[in-house]
């Protein structure tokens, strides 16, 4: 997308990526049972129809609900996103089923062909980025320990830079926070902005 961080967008890779996983993991090949078993007719009434929420672990839940619902159908297999797509009219609802009926359903929509991933990318784009994005980021710029800090450097003769503000910031972080941010993911404040840090630590949480 045109200007975007690349916090935000290493975020929304991230998040993208894991959705995929969900998918390859469950529907990569299809279900072949020995002919003297007979299959059982699977049932979807313990899936809770997705219909918007802005909790990535709610479009989680239910994308990883409907995947195995999908191969025990014997849905799997590269040659079935079409199947595996007209299968989730029954399990998507209100703002989630107007977007799926527009964009994916409709004879006018855009793009043509989706594919089952496509579509789970889709839901987590219009519902789930852009609200976790934001919130993430109001909550972060309103944190108490972040808004001492910038209050008193406000107060200081000369007022301090980000990089001093951030040094301060990771010390009062939790330690095992810390760790996998600076070590595991070579973040330094003298480098990386707030918004990357940001979308790591999203990551971590």
């Amino acid at each position: 997308m045109p200007g975007m961080n690349e916090g935000v967008k290493l975020h929304m890779d991230h998040m993208h990526d894991h959705l995929n996983f969900l998918v390859d993991d469950s529907l990569r090949v299809r279900f072949k049972f020995l002919d003297r078993v007979k299959p059982r007719q699977a049932e979807g009434k313990h899936i809770q129809a997705y219909s918007g929420g802005h909790k990535f672990s709610q479009l989680e839940d239910w994308a990883m609900d409907m995947c195995y619902h999908l191969a025990a159908c014997c849905y799997g297999g590269d040659d079935m996103d079409q199947e595996c797509i007209f299968m989730l009219h029954e399990f998507i609802d209100g703002e989630a089923w107007n977007w799926f009926r527009r964009h994916v359903l409709h004879t006018n929509q855009d793009k043509q062909d989706w594919t089952f991933k496509e579509v789970l990318i889709g839901l987590y784009n219009h519902f789930v980025n852009a609200a976790t994005m934001q919130e993430a980021c109001e909550a972060f710029r309103t944190a108490t320990f972040y808004d001492k800090l910038v209050g008193h450097a406000q107060n200081m003769a000369m007022y301090s830079n980000e990089f001093t503000i951030w040094k301060t910031f990771l010390d009062g972080i939790p330690a095992e926070m810390h760790h996998v941010l600076i070590r595991d993911n070579n973040l330094l404040p003298e480098i990386n902005t707030v918004t990357e840090f940001l979308a790591y630590a999203i990551r971590y949480e």
